[in-house]
């Protein structure tokens, strides 16, 4: 029995020992834990970033002072929205923007030190402390942004705008097409803060698109008619390929100005009666011929009873003396009709510098569809 107490109380003391061993050992390596743990407090842990730049081991207030010197350029960067091919740009100054270091490296640090202890300590002893990257923090002037915004908003809410043919300056100039956007002016203020905390300061606008039905590309020969100068020249884009003298309309059937399509193309036309004042005392119809009031060639344009035809009275030409149409003499308006096809853009323009019409408004030709139908040869 004494022995087989004296084992049993041998047994429990060991027990004894080995539990408060256990323990000193875990008090211990607690206590080795925590001192680290304490060591390391107000310092970033190990692989700790702030948008990109290193602060491992750095105080708050180093870290401030680093992220300062490194985001620098992106500091100084523009917030830029792009659309397809637009694009809207405003400096840092005119958004009242900068950078807000402090909050940005104190977010960092909430995060990195955020853990339990317990689980922080853990992560400490096994050599894989938390990692953080805090992001871009950026403050603005509200008012700033909000005009900024309100420009953007204007120019993108617009319908689709066709290319068009600028000829104010009586030479040909393309402007490309414009798609139409719709966007509300919420969600470019949220791509602009967007912009502002992003390292490339830019943003794609999200906006519903409309495209535009006509290309500049689609643009290829057209004529220019001057009036003042009573010249019409032929282009193959922007480049003059062909130029001749004509005759304009007289003050009371003046030419009219704008953007017109040839409609038509005849060889030897039949002349047929307008029944217009001027036309009161000739016969219904004039046959072919050298002497026709169209000449040898005719081409209509979609502008009611306006041609541009060859004329036997060459003496005209240089001058305003037709009842609306552009005389040619006769080797020019064949040469001219060879050159050209049904469909070709005339724009028809006062002079250089004063076109007489909205330039880029819609070409009625551009909204046509279908092919142009009979025409009769009434003009002069």
């Amino acid at each position: 029995m004494k022995a087989w107490i004296s084992s049993r109380s041998t047994v429990r003391a060991t027990l004894v020992i080995g539990v408060v061993f256990l323990g000193l050992l875990v008090v211990g390596l607690a206590g080795f834990l925590f001192v680290q743990d304490m060591t390391r407090w107000g310092k970033f842990p190990p692989g700790s970033k702030v948008s990109g730049v290193s602060v491992s081991g750095l105080s708050k207030a180093d870290a401030v002072a680093k992220c300062k010197q490194e985001l620098l350029p992106i500091e100084q960067k523009p917030v830029t929205l792009t659309l397809d091919n637009l694009k809207y740009a405003a400096q840092p100054a005119e958004l009242g923007l900068h950078l807000d270091y402090a909050k940005m490296v104190d977010e960092a640090y909430q995060q990195a030190w955020a853990p339990n202890p317990l689980i922080r300590m853990y992560s400490s002893f096994i050599n894989r402390p938390r990692a953080v990257n805090g992001i871009l923090m950026a403050d603005n002037n509200d008012a700033m942004v909000s005009q900024f915004v309100d420009k953007v908003t204007k120019d993108v809410n617009q319908s689709p705008r066709n290319a068009y043919v600028d000829v104010t300056n009586g030479t040909p100039v393309f402007v490309e097409a414009r798609n139409g956007y719709q966007v509300p002016a919420d969600t470019i203020k949220k791509e602009v803060v967007a912009a502002e905390n992003s390292k490339t300061r830019t943003v794609e606008i999200r906006a519903t698109k409309t495209p535009a039905t006509f290309q500049a590309s689609q643009f290829k020969k057209l004529i220019i008619v001057s009036l003042a100068q009573h010249q019409l020249t032929l282009y193959d884009r922007d480049k003059p390929i062909a130029q001749f003298g004509i005759a304009c309309g007289q003050p009371a059937y003046p030419t009219p100005v704008g953007q017109w399509q040839i409609m038509g193309k005849q060889m030897n036309p039949t002349w047929y009666n307008p029944h217009d004042a001027w036309s009161t005392t000739m016969p219904e119809t004039i046959g072919p011929g050298y002497s026709n009031p169209l000449g040898l060639r005719a081409m209509p344009l979609d502008a009611s009873g306006v041609l541009i035809h060859g004329t036997a009275n060459d003496g005209s030409i240089g001058t305003s003396a037709s009842h609306g149409c552009m005389r040619m003499h006769m080797p020019d308006v064949i040469k001219l009709f060879d050159m050209v096809t049904v469909g070709t853009p005339v724009y028809i323009i006062q002079g250089p510098g004063n076109p007489g019409f909205n330039v880029a408004a819609t070409a009625p030709w551009m909204q046509r569809t279908g092919k142009p139908g009979a025409v009769q040869y009434t003009g002069d």
